[in-house]
């Protein structure tokens, strides 16, 4: 695999990994915060999830090019 492509997917898996994960705390502790009420709906969860997964994974990307263009 091209030592890019392998930035590119290890950088934007990281920061997904991240986005969901905290998109699962927030939800765990404090579920009205994200607009759940007293009932956990799957399907408002997983858009939240995919939603914080991909800025994260996005941010990630773009910090790991600007770190390593200033090395």
């Amino acid at each position: 695999m091209p030592t890019l492509v392998r930035f590119v997917i290890l950088n934007i898996g990281m920061g997904f990994l991240l986005g969901m994960a905290t998109v699962g705390v927030i939800v765990i502790i404090a579920p009205a915060s994200l607009g759940h009420g007293e009932v956990f709906v799957p399907l408002a969860f997983g858009l939240q999830a995919y939603a914080f997964g991909a800025s994260f994974g996005l941010g990630a990307l773009a910090t790991a090019l600007i770190s390593g263009a200033e090395n």
